[in-house]
């Protein structure tokens, strides 16, 4: 096989092939804590230097691009951005911000992330009340102004593969963002209509501002993200049959709207135990569930692989996070061969760690789940040098 790039590489996992290596992704779809990042920087030799926050809400940081070259990664991202109305503002009084959709969000004392605590619709009542809420300009231009350059520059090259990371959380979690996630477990079970209704304008909301961006840098992308966790560690976050009534159907028109514009894939990120969701993500056109949380209910890597790994691809799941953040790294080494084994016969496997990379994960740990994942999942045999 000819040397591939990695663009070339990971489209050829995502058609289900089986390149020469399973495509590693380090700080595209997850990032890693800012914290982490500087102790990791000190562990393999680089100067620290200033660190760019990539998500306030995660504390994570944009990875530095000499740790990028250090773990091969095969994917690099750009991320949707606001509209030209929102400021970011953090309030050093009470280490809080409001985002652009009027949400709140604040890090306790002593903590690492920042969590919602203001709800714009929380009072709500009204179906008409959440028909005239205002929401953000979703054709905003300034969503992309910031990346389009950086997006050409990036397909120019065509060495690696460009992920688009999604503005905001998804249509169910940004539902409950602005109700309030208990206020929105009642409407669920009370007054769906409400909740239908809310739904509903942020499917609009989707539909349009993908459709403005994708305009723009569709032709260029590899693969889209949209965001929507369905599980905890258990099972369902709510009822799999209001899941189906109320959110599927506008799920895939938004996958339908993101299609008309890209041929790019279409990856959902979903925590938890979500394998009862997958003949859904697959039926609306899902392409590529992220992650793989492996330590969650009826997440046996195994089984997924020999159920969906043909209709799906997998995006993430590459070391139980348990084992990465108290494991050893000989630990670690045995957990990512174990995932490869499951998850990479055939393609349809990018590594990369299952979430975000915690504030407290031992840096020779990170360094030997990607390490081994480089050096052991090569295809056809024997071990990348």
């Amino acid at each position: 096989m000819s040397v591939l790039t990695s663009k070339e590489r990971v489209a050829m996992a995502l058609r289900h092939e089986e390149p020469d290596r399973v495509p590693i992704d380090f700080g595209a779809r997850h990032s890693i804590h800012v914290a982490a990042h500087r102790a990791l920087k000190r562990h393999v030799g680089l100067d620290n230097g200033a660190d760019t926050i990539r998500s306030y809400l995660n504390n994570s940081a944009e990875p530095d691009p000499r740790l990028l070259a250090r773990f091969a990664t095969d994917v690099i991202a750009f991320q949707v951005g606001s509209g030209a109305a929102y400021a970011f503002r953090l309030d050093p009084a009470t280490n809080s911000y409001t985002d652009e959709w009027g949400i709140t969000m604040r890090m306790p004392p002593g903590g690492y992330y920042y969590d919602p605590v203001g709800y714009p619709l929380a009072a709500a009542e009204t179906v008409a009340e959440v028909e005239r809420h205002p929401f953000p300009d979703p054709a905003d231009p300034h969503r992309v102004a910031g990346i389009l350059q950086s997006v050409g520059d990036a397909m120019a090259a065509r060495d690696k593969a460009i992920l688009l990371n999604a503005p905001t959380v998804g249509v169910w979690w940004l539902a409950f963002y602005l109700r309030g996630l208990e206020q929105a477990m009642v409407d669920l079970g009370l007054q769906p209509e409400l909740m239908e209704a809310l739904a509903e304008r942020i499917t609009e909301w989707y539909v349009a501002m993908w459709d403005a961006v994708l305009a723009q840098v569709g032709h260029a992308v590899d693969v889209v993200q949209m965001e929507g966790d369905l599980g905890d560690q258990r099972g369902p976050l709510f009822s799999p049959v209001l899941f189906r009534r109320i959110f599927k159907p506008r799920l895939r028109r938004i996958v339908d709207a993101v299609r008309r514009r890209t041929s790019a894939r279409l990856l959902l990120h979903s925590c938890g135990s979500v394998a009862w969701a997958i003949p859904d993500l697959i039926d609306v056109g899902v392409d590529v569930l992220n992650p793989v949380q492996v330590n969650a209910a009826g997440m046996d890597t195994a089984r997924l692989k020999r159920e969906f790994g043909r209709h799906i691809s997998f995006w993430g799941g590459g070391c139980d996070t348990g084992i990465l953040q108290y494991g050893s790294p000989a630990a670690v080494q045995q957990e990512v061969r174990r995932r490869l084994a499951d998850l990479a016969p055939g393609g349809g496997f990018i590594f990369g760690s299952i979430h975000n990379i915690q504030v407290n994960v031992p840096p020779a740990n990170i360094v030997a789940m990607f390490d081994t994942a480089r050096q052991e999942g090569r295809y056809g045999g024997g071990k990348v040098a």
